[in-house]
């Protein structure tokens, strides 16, 4: 599999045309712009930049939710193309009374992270993703409240 953090405008205007064709996939809801909110929010990059989700319930696989970053099943055409929130969490936050476990592998595998407050960078968690610590590498999430 292959991530592209920023695809070629072909990519994109292919991704697009894909979409088109194959329908739409579940999408995460938008991040309130209230301080209010339940269950946790992800972000595309880090000290809660680029776009958001809100995650109230455990996502196995996160690449079947439709998200800022493209996800390629690395062939030599973009017919695998697709937009993900798989690999693509760089930043969350954490309501009041809720916590979460970021894991790098889908279903709920690999390595962990339990988070109970805001997590700003992903880099900074020890974890042995070759991008840095599990920055741009989380695919499953379980989420609850304390």
């Amino acid at each position: 599999m292959k991530f592209v953090r920023h695809p070629s405008t072909n990519a994109v205007a292919v991704g697009v045309m894909m979409s088109m064709l194959y329908g739409c996939r579940d999408s995460l809801p938008s991040a309130p712009s209230a301080q209010s909110f339940e269950g946790i929010i992800v972000y595309e990059h880090i000290d809660f930049q680029g776009q958001s989700g809100v995650v109230t319930r455990d996502m196995g696989d996160l690449s079947g939710f439709k998200g800022p970053c493209f996800e390629s099943d690395g062939g030599f055409d973009y017919s695998g193309v697709q937009e993900t929130w798989n690999d693509c969490i760089s930043s969350v936050r954490v309501a009041p009374g809720w916590r979460a476990t970021l894991y790098r592998g889908k279903d709920f595998g690999d390595d962990a992270l339990e988070i109970t407050a805001d997590v700003a960078d992903l880099r900074n968690a020890r974890h042995d993703c070759p991008k840095g610590g599990l920055n741009d590498c989380v695919s499953s999430i379980r989420v609850r409240r304390q």
